[in-house]
């Protein structure tokens, strides 16, 4: 934990000087992260939360480390075993996913794009699997603006439409946004 912490400062300390940041800080984060899939509990939301705050950074080279890092940390961590199955592991569910989630309160369209890209390939390799996730889920489509253009529009069409067709029967009704 003082790794991570000490990393965050790092990352802390670029975020607010005027001088070009390092990317290796976030570099070793992923690092860190990827080599410690199995603790996930433990060092998930300190190492996310660095991330997330990586993403408001006004330089796009250390922002679009920052959404690369927070995505590919997510598409690993579904794809790992756990002692509880995480198709029955609400709670883990929650909390791996929670940070695409939270990348929805950003207004920066290249963030968004890479959350949907996200969200979609979650979708298509563990939709199956993400029984506990589809809340988020759609509180990502609904929250994607307008700002995107045409591209953007249709990958979050095609998102709902894998949510709503492709993966109907992995929904709990309680899920169902009432129309």
């Amino acid at each position: 934990m003082q790794f991570i912490d000490s990393t965050g400062k790092l990352v802390d300390k670029d975020l607010f000087t005027n001088r070009e940041p390092s990317l290796f800080a976030v570099a070793k984060l992923l690092a860190t992260r990827l080599v410690n899939l199995n603790r996930v509990e433990v060092l998930w939301r300190p190492v996310t939360n660095h991330l997330l705050e990586v993403i408001i950074h006004p330089l796009n080279r250390l922002k679009g480390w920052g959404i690369d890092v927070i995505t590919a940390l997510v598409r690993s961590v579904i794809q790992c075993d756990y002692s509880t199955p995480l198709k029955e592991n609400q709670r883990l569910q929650t909390l791996l996913i929670s940070p695409l989630n939270e990348l929805s309160s950003t207004s920066f369209a290249d963030v968004q794009q890479k959350q949907v890209d996200c969200v979609l390939h979650l979708l298509h390799s563990s939709g199956d699997i993400i029984s506990f996730g589809w809340p988020l889920f759609h509180n990502i489509v609904g929250a994607i603006n307008n700002s995107q253009g045409k591209l953007s529009l249709k990958r979050v069409i095609k998102m709902a439409a894998i949510m709503g067709y492709q993966n109907y029967g992995y929904l709990n009704p309680n899920d169902v946004p009432k129309v």
